[in-house]
């Protein structure tokens, strides 16, 4: 079994079924939803018509993502929609048949280490419980979006306590927050969960000047792949097509082809 591929998809029904036809016709097989404000007006009706749109042209659902609410709030109405919206995107990634569930850690500022991951695991048990019964992987993202998991050491202290957290893994990401992702890679690559490819292409003064194809850019995506393949990787590599030029219209579309095409020598 090899490596997937698929892509982070728009949200509503008709873009869906333009994913999914053009998915099929270009040798993806998944397809990413990702909700952050917007998980409040998903209704389930909606979830269900997604699913049968994948079902009808053989596209799986990657993964099903809650991104920027804040877990671990010490506001008591602010944690309660947070947890229910945490919640509803379990219930929501079941109905889709996802692979992976990812969110963020959440966040208590101004708190020791110690302090957010004791919380943190009180919050998140009965939840991983619940993920674990909808065989959804569990997967936090780091270095931004109410998230403490502001680097290695933060998974590093969770996974004292709960082992079966995995890192949603982008390693633009990684480099941009000044990490090195390669390192990350070498020594934990066994607790990757997920994969976004995503390219960042830098000037001067470490600015971001696009956002381009893989292969265009500073990502340096043949060692990363050496390390997956090191540690077995066989999960999903989602693309993500980001920013004002290559994330929407036609050039989406060519970054997803052009993604695809340069990774295809990776993928056996």
């Amino acid at each position: 079994m090899q490596m997937k591929l698929g892509f982070i998809a728009h949200n509503d029904p008709e873009n869906v079924e333009k994913d999914c036809l053009f998915a099929k016709e270009n040798g993806y097989a998944g397809l990413e939803y990702n909700h952050w404000g917007s998980i409040r007006d998903l209704d389930e009706n909606t979830v269900k018509q997604l699913a049968k749109i994948q079902q009808k042209h053989g596209i799986r659902c990657s993964m099903f993502g809650v991104w920027g609410w804040n877990h671990l709030s010490t506001d008591k109405a602010t944690r309660k929609e947070a947890l229910a919206m945490l919640d509803k995107g379990i219930k929501c990634a079941q109905i889709l048949g996802a692979d992976v569930f990812t969110t963020g850690g959440g966040e208590i500022p101004h708190e020791p280490i110690g302090t957010k991951v004791n919380e943190f695991v009180k919050v998140f048990t009965p939840y991983l419980k619940k993920m674990e019964k909808a065989k959804l992987v569990p997967c936090f993202y780091a270095v931004h979006g109410n998230s403490f998991f502001d680097g290695l050491a933060a998974y590093e202290r969770v996974w004292e306590r709960l082992p079966q957290i995995r890192i949603k893994f982008d390693p633009a990401n990684w480099m941009h927050h000044g990490d090195d992702y390669l390192d990350i890679l070498e020594r934990y690559g066994n607790k990757i969960g997920h994969i976004h490819i995503k390219e960042h292409l830098y000037r001067g003064n470490h600015r971001v000047a696009s956002q381009p194809a893989a292969g265009m850019g500073d990502v340096q995506w043949g060692k990363v792949f050496a390390f997956l393949y090191e540690h077995d990787y066989k999960g999903w590599l989602s693309v993500e097509p980001h920013g004002s030029k290559w994330g929407r219209g036609e050039l989406r579309l060519k970054m997803l082809k052009l993604t695809k095409q340069y990774l295809q020598p990776y993928l056996v």
